[in-house]
């Protein structure tokens, strides 16, 4: 086997990544173009990441990459997956040759770890428990185990099929309530972008939304941070027939009453950012009457699985037919390591008891507040 660790994304190493993307067992968080992205608006300028790209070779055949990146947080280096908190899937690229390796992997991964740079704990997050048809080799490896779940619905032939099996007559009839009602104030338009100048303006008008959600319901305004609101602005300037951004909206008379950004990838639809005005509008369920428009429009275009990605909320599970869990890899290589990992069970801890974990998200989010103050 031969191990190559790239630690910049330079033209030689997005010849190889692109060409084995198109054929590699994968997602699209996980292609050079999104994570190449995420590296120089987020990764690099925020965090400091160092980048420890694995080319895994068997024979001169490439049959992995594994994007991985070294990250100081109060002086311990974390190995974790490029990606960051703006990609819902993380882990490996695969080849479909990948069977031939599956046996071998821990001492294949021993080899691996005995090339990248020093480290003191690795901490690799939300992992798909197979991938394609292969089991993640991640998730057999130690120190792994379960701590998310992710949604998907099947998707019908007919939208009307479907949204009467999957909606209950409930819901179905305060939808078409709000829509009459909405229709009185202008004309409801859906529209899919086609071009850069609206997915500019439907990113902008995303980023504004979802920033004011997040400061009203007292969570973490991720989007006031400059590096990840230009990771979101600028994924319009992506050019890559590839990685599909699909950008969406909800108009009521010249009014965008809401919004959503997400991936399209083969059959495939990734719910990421939906957001809606708040306010007035907000009694009219824009959010939801935008979701269904979307699912529409996946099954008019013979997509075959709507993904919510991660996490629990219920409107997901009402919709949706598929759970997938999603596996944590933490182990610790130094003391300072130790120290981490003891800090991360204790906080996965927390959050498994309701009142604590309500407490523990308020602290996290005036501890973000208050280093963003101080320069991060």
């Amino acid at each position: 086997m031969q191990v190559d660790i790239f630690k910049v994304f330079n033209p030689e190493l997005e010849k190889i990544w692109r060409k084995f993307e198109k054929e590699a067992v994968t997602s699209p968080f996980q292609f050079y173009s999104w994570l190449s992205h995420w590296q120089n608006t987020i990764g690099e300028p925020l965090h400091s990441v160092q980048p420890q790209v694995v080319l895994v070779k068997e024979k001169g055949n490439l049959m992995a990459i594994f994007p991985l990146g070294i990250r100081e947080s109060f002086g311990v280096s974390i190995l974790e997956w490029l990606g960051g908190e703006n990609s819902d899937y993380m882990g490996p690229l695969l080849s479909e040759e990948w069977a031939i390796m599956e046996e071998n992997i821990l001492p294949y991964w021993q080899h691996v770890l005995g090339k990248l740079d020093p480290f003191d704990v690795i901490h690799l997050k939300k992992q798909s428990e197979h991938i394609g048809t292969f089991l993640n080799p991640f998730v057999g490896l130690q120190s792994c185990s379960r701590n998310l779940l992710a949604y998907q619905a099947s998707l019908s032939d007919s939208w009307k099929e479907f949204y009467e099996k999957s909606v209950k007559t409930k819901s179905r009839a305060d939808s078409l309530r709000q829509r009459r009602r909405l229709t009185e104030l202008g004309k409801i338009h859906f529209l899919v972008a086609e071009d850069k100048g609206m997915k500019k303006r439907i990113l902008s008008k995303m980023i504004y939304q979802k920033s004011h959600r997040y400061r009203d319901t007292g969570v973490w305004d991720m989007l006031s941070v400059p590096e990840h609101k230009a990771f979101y602005e600028k994924l319009a300037d992506i050019q890559d027939d590839h990685l599909n951004i699909h950008c969406a909206a909800l108009f009521v008379g010249d009014i965008i009453v809401s919004t959503h950004v997400g991936i399209v990838d083969q059959d495939t639809f990734y719910y990421l950012m939906p957001s809606h005005e708040g306010g007035y509008w907000g009694k009219f369920s824009t959010g939801r009457l935008l979701l269904e428009h979307l699912m529409e429009w996946s099954i008019q275009n013979k997509l075959k699985v709507f993904d919510f990605t991660v996490g629990g909320e219920q409107y997901k599970k009402d919709w949706c037919d598929i759970e997938t869990k999603l596996f944590e890899t933490l182990g610790a290589f130094t003391t300072k390591g130790k120290i981490y990992t003891l800090a991360q069970r204790t906080k996965q801890s927390i959050k498994q008891r309701p009142w604590l974990g309500s407490q523990a998200r308020k602290i996290n989010v005036w501890l973000k507040n208050e280093s963003k103050l101080i320069g991060r």
